[in-house]
């Protein structure tokens, strides 16, 4: 190695001195007040949002809690360099331009954009805010999109530094304002990219479950179908950066965050980093505008309060549903919230006037449920909200040892889930047979998933106590329900629909309690192999063995169809393409055993494939599988994700 001579050590030393002289010494009053940044970043995006009990607010001497209070305001209302922070923006002036510019150009689909979100009132059954509500936000775009001709031309660099400009403010809701003058704040003159953000990510996971469809269908389309979810996709997640480093944090942040959160997930699937990122980021937007406490100011619009409720009550949900499947900490605890459930009420009653909605609201039972059995988006958001309750209740003993204690504590919450099951308004309980009467098939897709959601919870419960000290073929409560988690998940698979693509919906329900619930009947096949204990009366071993085989036909049949997200290079592939495998390799063995003569020693290892998910909290999924040497010796079984709590 070159090690420079004493001689050029001096020369050096001499050289910084020369420097150091040369160049004038830091002066703070300079710096703060005469030196003015270009592009420095506004007071008002540094805002610390939400400030708690245990906050610096609440400890600082009242005189100056009111002076940082009076500072906050006025750096909100002023636009002079006082109250501009001390460095500039992250990404330069001509960068937020052209992603601004590259945002608003999507805006030459609004026609297609408009259709999509109008159908959702007829298809969705779940949204993050009323519908109504997102309608008026897509159509307060149509005068902006005609005053620029913004389906025939490029971005007007006005109207990029207009948005930039609004999305830099606060967006304040005055008191008393009406549900339909809300989208006046945010669209038209007033357009933001949060609303951008919004309606982008909305369409584009409208158009992955298949409405619209008809707009691609001519072959001289300019754009297919694929390449408009990924353009959609890019501009939603354009908004989130832009929005994260210029924007003050409001209400339809929030709403944007979930759905670019949501449309990332039908991307890049549960296991996709991008998801995880995306989560946490709303989780952290939720805290800093408080959104996890209900309001203590006394004029907060009710239909306001019913949707900050519902938008805690959907990200709450999310938070326990990616934890449990990656095996992460959550970062919504109910321990730390006072937010209370959203009432059962319809969309168009939360968006009516004041008078109207307080009558809808007289009209709940004592628990907040609408008494007339209908089906409403409210209703769901209600029952998962509670079923994940339970759900971080599990979460917070599962990496605890199993002893005397901790299985009281799961027996109890095993009881519990029960209870909450037979409270649900009768109407909103899967029975198997509601897809042969006159109902919806949307809200039969929803009476399952809420079914799964609820009674997953019990699935791993009887996971955590189940030690392996008995044989699992004897195990009849992990049997019961894992019978029933696949039974559900698979009516799912036999329903099509020409407009709306429930098959997107069952193989997400396949991933999230197919598979981990079909890996313990296949672990149960095994043992019952191996050692011809038989199945408990009520459990039938041809029914497993059936089921298990649709399930495979259907993970099969998932690499090839365009809907599936299961294709290769999608987000499900070698999720569904290795669990394929492990079961159709244990189907193959349970009904079409070697002849030839196997060793005691050799007959249990030979195809005794570990599908004991859940076995220990932090343990992969298929975690030691190892086949006999063949064609799948190559199977990298390590690089599975995660079905770990």
């Amino acid at each position: 190695m070159f090690l420079p001579s004493c001689s050029t050590h001096k020369a050096q030393s001499r050289r910084r001195q020369r420097t150091s002289k040369s160049l004038p010494g830091p002066d703070a009053t300079s710096f703060y007040v005469n030196d003015r940044f270009a592009d420095a970043v506004p007071m008002t995006t540094n805002q610390p949002g939400y400030l708690g009990p245990t906050s610096y607010s609440a400890i600082l001497p009242k005189d100056e809690v009111d002076t940082i209070i009076l500072d906050t305001a006025a750096s909100i209302a002023s636009d002079g360099s006082d109250f501009e922070m001390a460095h500039q923006h992250p990404l330069t002036k001509s960068m937020r331009i052209q992603m601004t510019t590259e945002v608003l150009k999507c805006l030459r689909h609004y026609p297609l954009l408009q259709d999509v979100i109008h159908l959702l009132k007829q298809y969705a059954q779940t949204c993050i805010v009323p519908l109504p509500l997102e309608i008026d936000l897509i159509n307060g775009l149509g005068p902006i999109v005609d005053r620029f001709n913004l389906m025939h031309s490029v971005p007007d660099p006005r109207l990029v530094l207009k948005v930039l400009d609004n999305s830099s403010q606060p967006l304040e809701i005055p008191d008393g304002l009406k549900a339909g003058e809300f989208h006046q704040l945010c669209s038209g003159d007033n357009i933001r990219l949060e609303v951008l953000g919004f309606v982008f990510a909305t369409a584009g996971r409208a158009l992955s479950f298949g409405l619209c469809s008809y707009h691609f269908a001519d072959p001289a389309s300019p754009i297919s179908k694929s390449r408009m979810i990924d353009e959609l996709l890019r501009a939603s997640t354009t908004c989130t950066i832009l929005c994260t480093l210029i924007s003050p944090v409001n209400h339809v942040t929030l709403w944007m965050l979930y759905e670019n959160y949501s449309f990332t997930l039908m991307v890049t699937g549960f296991t996709g980093a991008p998801s995880w990122r995306r989560f946490g980021e709303l989780a952290s937007q939720l805290y800093a505008l408080g959104l996890h406490r209900e309001p203590t100011a006394p004029n907060v619009p009710t239909w306001l309060l019913e949707t900050r409720r519902r938008v805690f009550s959907m990200c709450f949900l999310q938070d326990k549903t990616l934890s449990t499947f990656l095996g992460r900490p959550i970062r919504l605890s109910k321990r730390h919230t006072d937010m209370r459930m959203p009432r059962d009420l319809d969309d168009d009653e939360i968006m009516a006037d004041e008078e109207t909605l307080q009558q809808a609201i007289a009209g709940l039972d004592e628990h907040g449920w609408n008494t007339e059995r209908r089906y409403l988006r409210t209703s769901w958001n209600r029952m998962r909200c509670i079923s994940a309750t339970y759900r971080e209740e599990i979460l917070d003993v599962a990496l605890s040892k199993l002893d005397s204690n901790v299985e009281r504590q799961l027996l109890d919450i095993s009881r519990r889930i029960r209870e909450s099951w037979d409270a649900f308004p009768e109407h909103l309980r899967y029975w198997p047979n509601c897809w042969n009467e006159k109902i919806s098939p949307y809200v039969c897709l929803m009476l399952v998933i809420a079914h799964q959601t609820h009674w997953y919870n019990e699935f791993i419960i009887r996971k955590l106590l189940d030690q392996g000290q008995t044989p699992i073929t004897s195990n009849l409560e992990l049997l019961s329900v894992s019978t029933s988690l696949l039974s559900a998940t698979l009516t799912l698979g036999t329903i099509r629909d020409r407009l709306y693509d429930i098959h997107k919906e069952f193989l997400i329900e396949v991933v999230l309690c197919g598979i981990p619930s079909a890996s313990v009947l296949a672990t149960a096949l095994q043992e019952q192999h191996r050692t011809n204990a038989p199945f408990p009366p009520s459990v039938s071993r041809a029914e497993t063995i059936r089921m298990l085989s649709v399930l495979i036909s259907h993970l099969d049949a998932a690499a090839h169809l365009d809907s599936s997200s299961a294709r290769p290079g999608e987000a499900n592939y070698n999720l569904c393409k290795k669990a394929c495998k492990a079961f159709t390799k244990i189907v193959d063995h349970v009904l079409e055993p070697r002849v030839e003569q196997i060793t005691p020693n050799t007959a249990d290892t030979e195809l005794d494939l570990d599908l004991t998910l859940f076995s220990a909290p932090g343990l992969d999924a298929f975690e030691g599988i190892e086949f006999a040497a063949g064609d799948d010796g190559s199977i990298d079984w390590g690089a599975m994700t995660q079905w770990t709590l």
